[in-house]
């Protein structure tokens, strides 16, 4: 374990709310990782609370359920918050209903929906049947018609938002597919224009939010994840507890090479290591 001298490493038995970064944290592919279940079981027998926090915009949470019990995980819905939830809550301190031009997924659209929110399907010029927003998220359905209509409405004026920035997705065979991130890019390429708001992590949206709705203090919230531009910073620019597993994408060189400012608080080399300093 890996700590900054200025957070003592007996702080994190003080912390209430552990927000969870999934892949690469408490599994990897199909396979949970050492340590996952023991953490979760003494989260629960010391009152403390564990949510799964993620910029998949692709998935409804009932499937992340699905997921972590195939796992052995037990989970309910209200476990999660994704940037999808996050958005939701955004969209609707700005404009409740509003008309939305959406790049997404037909689940992402769907929830949108139920929620209330208008879905434009095509390009208007009349200013009633305008989209409010554009709202890019991960899309496997993304068509050349989709992203055309999105850029002639951004380039109108529309305001555009997205869900996260990630520029890949990771697949089996530790290949990767584009992610939101790829697509603001091909967007600013033909527009000129970037999102005026990214709701995922590395923003503290989602942290925000979940602070604001369970009364947590930034003391009382540790964030564990394993990359450092996306969760980690999530954690530094919210000003909660960043730790670091060292079980999925960042290693100790990629740290040490990470301005002062940005390092995590704490470095673990997996959460088996958490699980073995909260038991103590």
């Amino acid at each position: 374990m890996i700590s900054n001298n200025k957070y003592p490493v007996e702080d994190l038995k003080k912390v209430k709310c552990f927000l969870l970064d999934m892949d690469g944290t408490i599994y990897l592919g199909d396979n949970v990782i050492d340590g996952t279940h023991e953490f979760l079981e003494i989260l629960k027998k010391q009152g403390k609370k564990a949510m799964y926090i993620t910029n998949n915009s692709s998935k409804a949470t009932s499937q992340y359920v699905e997921k972590l019990s195939k796992l052995g995980i037990y989970s309910e819905e209200e476990d999660f918050f994704t940037s999808v939830n996050a958005l939701e809550y955004n969209l609707n301190l700005k404009k409740q209903g509003a008309r939305l031009f959406v790049l997404g997924t037909p689940v992402f659209e769907e929830y949108l929906k139920e929620k209330g929110f208008q879905i434009i399907k095509e390009y208007y010029n009349e200013p009633e049947k305008r989209p409010d927003y554009v709202i890019l998220a991960f899309d496997m359905t993304l068509t050349y018609d989709k992203l055309r209509i999105a850029c002639d409405y951004i380039v109108d004026g529309v305001e555009y938002w997205a869900t996260h920035p990630d520029m890949v997705c990771p697949v089996s065979g530790g290949r990767f597919i584009p992610d939101a991130g790829s697509f603001i890019e091909c967007i600013y390429g033909t527009t000129g224009k970037r999102p005026s708001f990214i709701v995922g992590k590395p923003n503290p949206c989602i942290i925000n939010v979940i602070m604001d709705k369970y009364g947590y203090k930034p003391e009382e919230v540790a964030v564990v994840g394993d990359r450092l531009h996306t969760d980690i910073m999530s954690a530094v620019n919210a000003g909660v507890n960043s730790i670091c597993v060292l079980s999925g994408e960042a290693t100790v060189k990629d740290i040490e090479a990470t301005p002062d400012k940005n390092k995590p608080r704490y470095v673990f080399n997996s959460i088996k290591d958490i699980y073995e300093l909260l038991n103590n």
